[in-house]
Parts: structure tokens; sequence; C-alpha cells
């Protein structure tokens, strides 16, 4: 599909609206992973905000107690996991909403506890503004990787604009990784997670186990994302989050990568 390298996300539904494009044009593929990132920052929240999910109370319990890691792992450690389930069952509407609560939980934990776990975008990098369509879309173009996501308004419903924000967000947060070069420390991540049954106590364990291995680094983000994610907990808006209460979402397509448990 001819155009050139950019990305632009455009809608407008109840209370939420954004309009914004990034030319790249000659730009490095750190700047294209800059541009993913900001999209993410600024779409993930509604993403969750309009699956169902009291988002306020799941906010209220998600408190570390220390910053880092730490915080994550001594906040799961600080509750016994039938506790957890029951607080955030409280903030669901509906029980099949529990792993997007679980997918906020542990979003809100490690940004409350300053814990980077996708790319972070550049200050360096403004959007410009583009117009609000009649329609929720994102398009992204960057040499030869094109991505179009988009979904009418007419009748639409909240869960399904979760949908499509997840969507969106899932593809931005791992192609991010890809352009920005540190997609990679998967053989730690599988010798940590892989295997194990989803859990908060083994969340809790490997990310102590991981915590040994973090080098301070870029990669360290994509670590933290991918050992959640092989326990079935991702940490960022992903349509499969749905899928239990809304089987026409879709989850994205395994591609190389499988979780297991």
């Amino acid at each position: 599909m001819a155009g050139k390298d950019e990305m632009i996300f455009t809608g407008e539904y109840k209370d939420f609206r954004l309009g914004i494009g990034f030319d790249l044009s000659e730009r490095p593929a750190q700047d294209a992973a800059s541009a993913l990132a900001y999209i993410s920052q600024m779409i993930e929240p509604h993403a969750f905000r309009f699956s169902g999910i009291d988002a306020k109370k799941i906010d209220e319990i998600a408190k570390p107690p220390a910053k880092g890691l730490k915080g994550v792992y001594g906040f799961l450690d600080g509750i016994t996991p039938g506790a957890l389930k029951d607080s955030l069952l409280k903030a669901l509407p509906d029980p099949r909403l529990l792993p997007v609560a679980e997918s906020y939980l542990f979003n809100r934990l490690l940004d409350k506890a300053g814990v980077r776990f996708k790319v972070s975008p550049s200050s360096s990098m403004n959007p410009r503004e583009e117009k609000i369509e009649d329609f929720i879309g994102f398009v992204g173009r960057y040499k030869e990787w094109v991505a179009i996501k988009k979904i009418g308004l007419e009748d639409v419903k909240d869960y399904e604009v979760s949908g499509i924000l997840a969507g969106i967000d899932h593809t931005v947060v791992n192609k991010a990784f890809v352009f920005a070069g540190i997609d990679k420390g998967d053989a730690v991540v599988q010798s940590i997670a892989g295997g194990k049954r989803k859990s908060f106590g083994n969340a809790s364990a490997c990310l102590k186990e991981l915590e040994q291995k973090l080098t301070g680094g870029a990669e360290d983000a994509y670590m933290i994302c991918k050992t959640l994610e092989t326990l079935r907990y991702k940490p960022y808006a992903s349509p499969e989050m749905l899928t239990d209460a809304h089987p026409d979402i879709k989850p994205p397509k395994v591609k190389g990568r499988k979780p297991k448990g």
C-alpha cells in the first residue's frame, strides 16, 4: 500500500476525543517507536475505561508499598490471592471481565511503582493535529510495515470501542519494542515464566527472579512486560482481555511467541 511513513490516530466517542499524527519521513526507527508509544499513552486508559470495569476502584486497590519491582511483588505478597480476586470482582459488573481487571491492576501497579514496562515516548516527538473523523481508526506506516485498524461509530457499544482501542494498543505497544530495537530477552523470560500457570503467586515469584537479571538497560521494560504476559497477565490493553465477556471481540493472532499456562 502506497503512502508516506506516518502514524495517525483519529476518533471521538462520548468524552474521548483524539486526532494526532506523526510524520516519520526520513526519521529513524527510534522515532517510529516513540510515536507508537505516545499513541499508546493517549488511548490505553480509555481502552480500560470503556471495557466496563470500575477503574477507580482498582486504582484504589493498586497501592504498591515501595518503588521498583519490589513494590509490585510486595503488593502481591501482602494480600492473599483469594482476597485480591474478591476485591477485583467487586469492581466488575460481570465476573467475566476479570481478565480486564487483572491487566489493569498490573498496569497500575507497575506505573505507580515507577517501573518501565513499555517503550516511553520521547519529549522531542510532538504530534500534529489531525481531523477527527466519524470513526475510530489507526493507520501506521513505516518502511515495510503497515497496520490499519478502524471501527465505525453507528450503534457502537462501549465494549466495542474498548475492543478497537485495545487492539490498537496491542499493536503499538509490541511494534514499539521492535522499532526501538529492544524486543529481546525472550530466553530469559522463558527460563523464568515459561510453562508456569497463571497465578498471582507465580507472578510474584517470577518478578523476584527477574529482578536479579535486570541490567538497568532499555531491555528491562521488554522482559518485565513479557514475563507477565507469559503468565497471561498482559499489563497493557489487548482485545483478549475482553473475549470471555464478549466472544465477538477476537484475540490478537500470536506470532512466534505463545504464552503458556
